[in-house]
């Protein structure tokens, strides 16, 4: 399955309401394509962010501003604020600096060997490396749907809280999908909406997901999902039954 029929996979039966997103590493700018755009001086949630709601491809390296997602996808080291536990702590979400590095800590990092990273929607890549899709709940739901339909069990995942860009490296680092609430930044800067959550997966499970997301919807799994009340006779008002009754006679 390639990029654009994984999008309209997850378009038909998931129904979502931006796009489908391809992350691609990039070693050299000669991988770049023709036509793109650079999040120079952006965060990495505003790049893949109008991505998602533009339809752009974009392009971020270390020009970009956040330095949690820096670190993470390996485009620098850490300095000593980074390792002090001083950004969370400065945040507000670690109550010290000792606390703080635990956050830090906790976040996936890859080695420094990418110049950057492609971001588009998938219909727009030929190359991917992972996917990120929002929706809501519902909707994301479905995802979890498909990836347990033909191995059961649960899904498991893990929250940070914050950092969300290097929560959806996850899938790529461990080769595994990962349920996202998105962070305090995707939303403050990327503006990204309360009722939106994330999935994130590598592309090689792209062909395996759209087949159960099928699988699934065939035997009544679906997305929007059918309320039983549509089934059910609703009591009327005593006049609304009269006056119908009335009518039919």
């Amino acid at each position: 399955m390639n990029p654009k029929e994984l999008q309209e996979a997850l378009e038909r039966f998931l129904r979502i309401d931006s796009f489908p997103l391809g992350f691609k590493f990039i070693k050299s700018e000669d991988e770049l394509p023709e036509k793109y755009r650079r999040a120079d001086n952006l965060t990495i949630c505003q790049a893949y962010n109008l991505a998602r709601r533009y339809g752009w491809t974009v392009f971020f390296d270390k020009n970009t501003t956040c330095p949690i997602g820096l670190v993470g996808y390996g485009f620098t080291k850490p300095d000593e604020l980074y390792e002090s536990g001083e950004l969370a702590y400065d945040a507000g979400y670690a109550i010290s600096k000792e606390v703080g590095k635990k956050f830090e800590e906790a976040v996936v990092k890859l080695e420094e060997k990418y110049l950057g990273c492609l971001v588009a929607p998938l219909n727009r890549m030929k190359e991917v490396d992972f996917v990120v899709v929002y929706g809501n709940a519902a909707q994301i739901l479905r995802l979890v749907h498909a990836t347990l339909y033909d191995v059961g069990g649960a899904f498991e995942t893990r929250i940070l809280g914050r950092g969300a860009c290097t929560e959806f490296l996850e899938a790529y680092v461990y080769r595994k999908p990962r349920l996202v609430i998105p962070c305090y930044g995707d939303r403050l800067f990327g503006l990204t909406q309360d009722s939106e959550i994330a999935f994130s997966f590598p592309f090689e499970m792209g062909e395996r997901i759209a087949k159960n997301l099928e699988e699934t919807h065939r035997r009544g799994i679906r997305y929007p999902i059918p309320t039983t009340a549509l089934r059910l006779r609703m009591i009327l008002p005593e006049s609304y039954e009269k006056s119908a009754e009335n009518m039919k006679k």
